[in-house]
């Protein structure tokens, strides 16, 4: 009986998980998502921010077109996330891996550009990002769109 119990909720808690992260992905169309402004030359990117290296090494966030995104450099501890646009509201939202300091190390919103709100209970920061918008604040850091990201190594 308890073992029942113990499948059934498994299974529950898995479609569940599943139907979050479809509706974190893409829109259905074969493109991809998209982002507004300028338009990588790689079609599996939607979009990059770059913060770049100072007294840390740069740090590149890479939004792909399937919803997923990644941290090189840096913040790999957000690995891995997703993203969505929605265009009528000109609201970005990073879904990160789950991390304690993430409500913490932005708390203070008026510090981190164009962050409009965290939603600390799905680990998601949502930004205001329309097609003028040169960048973002994150954990402290700029991260400024459209400017390349080295390359990966390894």
């Amino acid at each position: 009986m308890h073992m029942t119990c113990i499948k059934r909720a498994g299974a529950l808690a898995c479609a569940l998980a599943l139907a979050g992260c479809a509706g974190m992905g893409g829109n259905g169309d074969k493109a991809g998502m998209r982002m507004p402004g300028k338009t990588p030359a790689d079609a599996a990117v939607a979009a990059t921010w770059y913060n770049p290296p100072s007294e840390f090494p740069g740090i590149c966030l890479t939004q792909f077109s399937d919803g997923s995104l990644r941290f090189d450099g840096g913040f790999a501890f957000y690995n891995p996330g997703r993203w969505a646009y929605d265009a009528a509201r000109g609201e970005l939202r990073l879904a990160l891996a789950p991390t304690p300091s993430l409500e913490l190390s932005h708390a203070q919103i008026v510090q981190h550009q164009n962050l409009l709100r965290i939603e600390a209970d799905k680990n998601t920061l949502v930004y205001g990002v329309q097609a003028d918008t040169k960048a973002i604040g994150l954990g402290g850091f700029m991260f400024y769109r459209d400017m390349p990201c080295p390359p990966r190594r390894g």
